[in-house]
């Protein structure tokens, strides 16, 4: 975004409501570019709003995908809480800023008598005589406390914040001192270089790198009473005879993965409804990897709450849960802008066929691989079909009936959407290409994919389905149109320029569904869909 009157990019972002209350008053440091900035999260703040001081497109997306990273590393640590360092750790972040001093002033350390200066002011603090800390009535231990927090209280900030970490109060104590002491050596060494003295000694030796702590493991004999994990499994058994899709069971398993990643545990009888909202922002905030851009909240509402309404639901019902925690919790989804058409234009359609055709490996790959990235851009096109239901043809799939050549799309297979099969006409101009030859020498059943069932069809379709997404944009790059799904819109936006066509038919051929209930009785046999297939125009070759 870019606020009014102003060139340069701002990147902003909502405080997750489960955290605000303790973000409040946090002082933060954000990574950018080269550079980082501390930020302190005033008491009414509900967002963030950083400067991304570029004008340019391209490296505000980039700078915007580090800060939103960095962000839930941050939201993380508040929902964790504070934490108690190690002695090994306090003196880790202490060299920390032994580490700053030395290097951002080695080159030019000014005069020994700076240092000298420095030194008998930490000398103060020790003894609760610092500046304005002199002052205070107070007794001696908590007099020493408020010049430690005077003289180097804001370090201590930055290096917490650097590594989002909340430390409890007799961690941060430790921290002044040791950062303090820290402070010496470097006061030290930066006065031997003023001397001109550069020789290596043993100054900062002493101080180790940060490590973060480990996670304690749970004790052995401690398991969860409802194991989320199994809960998809038992949910799916029952799922999957009802008519359930695999890539649904698929998604909702990635999704109570990462419920569990999140949460630290695998426990359904622990998860509490604030538990499902965290999970929620969080999710938010996450980028997609194959976009850049933070995960829509579409994707969050269609899929990670389905499925923990789905899954909890089942679970409430069969007596495995006492709630559902998922139930009342929502996200609101705005509709999504268009800003182009949803099919190809006759000159993308030939940019990709062609990038198609001419594909030609450039390193080891397998067979199928090389065949998929020449075939089903065209076959897609030729049909309208999903691109996972071409992924998975099979040798067998393609027989001659009544005179015409078809194939066969079958949940045997693999994944079908609607859990039928359905047979489609080859088109003239994919006999013509060869494909009838290449399906007839091809040396393994399924032609696109490394399968020999269609267990292992359903797990290697949704790799290659990536990856012929990335293969098309290679050819076709505007990100506002789905590089495999814009073949099904292209396909029914030509056929409804053909004279007379019929819409029933058109259905039958892409696997949509019938639109009234007298369409629902009947079928149109090969030869109507053969009809409609012969009139469907030639693409450029």
């Amino acid at each position: 975004m870019r606020r009014d009157g102003s060139k340069n990019h701002y990147f902003r972002q909502r405080i997750p409501l489960d955290v605000l209350d303790v973000a409040r008053g946090k002082t933060i440091t954000l990574p950018l570019g080269d550079a980082t900035i501390t930020k302190t999260i005033s008491p009414k703040a509900t967002e963030i709003k950083v400067s991304l001081k570029t004008s340019d497109p391209s490296e505000a997306k980039a700078l915007q995908g580090v800060l939103a990273a960095k962000c839930e590393i941050i939201w993380q640590s508040f929902r964790k809480g504070t934490i108690s360092l190690t002695q090994k750790q306090t003196n880790a972040l202490a060299g920390e800023v032994y580490e700053a001093w030395v290097n951002a002033l080695e080159e030019d350390p000014s005069s020994p008598e700076a240092w000298e200066r420095v030194l008998e002011e930490n000398k103060d603090v020790r003894k609760g005589e610092y500046r304005e800390g002199k002052h205070y009535i107070l007794p001696k231990k908590e007099k020493i406390l408020k010049c430690l927090e005077l003289r180097v209280g804001k370090m201590v900030d930055v290096i917490l914040a650097n590594h989002s970490l909340m430390v409890d109060e007799a961690s941060r104590v430790r921290l002044l001192m040791e950062t303090l002491d820290a402070m010496d050596e470097a006061a030290k060494r930066l006065k031997l270089f003023a001397e001109g003295d550069y020789s290596p000694n043993d100054l900062g030796k002493r101080f180790p790198k940060w490590e973060a702590s480990k996670p304690q493991k749970a004790p052995k004999n401690s398991k969860p009473q409802v194991d989320m994990m199994k809960l998809v499994e038992d949910w799916w058994v029952e799922s999957e005879r009802a008519g359930l899709s695999f890539s649904t069971y698929d998604g909702y398993k990635r999704t109570f993965k990462n419920l569990c990643s999140f949460l630290g545990h695998r426990d359904a009888a622990r998860v509490a409804p604030e538990d499902v909202v965290a999970f929620k922002d969080d999710r938010l905030q996450r980028i997609n990897k194959k976009t850049g851009k933070p995960i829509s909240p579409k994707t969050v509402k269609d899929q990670d709450l389905a499925g923990l309404k789905s899954v909890f639901g089942w679970a409430l019902n069969n007596r495995y849960m006492k709630s559902n925690p998922a139930s009342d919790v929502t996200v609101k989804v705005g509709k999504t802008q268009k800003v182009r058409e949803r099919y190809f234009t006759d000159e993308e359609c030939k940019a990709i066929l062609t990038h198609a055709k001419n594909y030609q490996p450039t390193g080891a790959e397998k067979q199928q691989f090389i065949d998929a990235k020449r075939w089903v851009p065209w076959i897609c096109a030729y049909t309208g079909a999903r691109i996972g239901e071409i992924l998975q043809l099979r040798k067998r799939d393609f027989k001659e009936i009544d005179g015409y050549w078809t194939y066969r799309i079958t949940p045997e297979a693999g994944n079908v959407k609607t859990h039928e099969y359905r047979v489609v006409p080859i088109h003239q101009h994919l006999i013509d290409m060869g494909l009838l030859d290449f399906v007839s020498q091809a040396k393994t059943d399924y032609l696109f994919i490394l399968a020999e069932n269609a267990e292992q069809a359903r797990k290697q379709v949704r790799t290659r389905r990536t990856k012929m997404g990335q293969f098309i944009r290679e050819a076709f790059p505007d990100r506002n149109l789905q590089p495999n799904h814009g073949w099904r819109h292209t396909f029914r936006t030509l056929a409804r320029e053909i004279d007379n066509y019929d819409p029933k038919v058109l259905d039958d051929i892409t696997g949509h569904s019938s639109r009234t209930e007298g369409d629902r009785y009947g079928e149109s046999r090969v030869k109507a869909k053969a009809q409609l297939m012969n009139k469907y125009p030639r693409y450029p070759s």
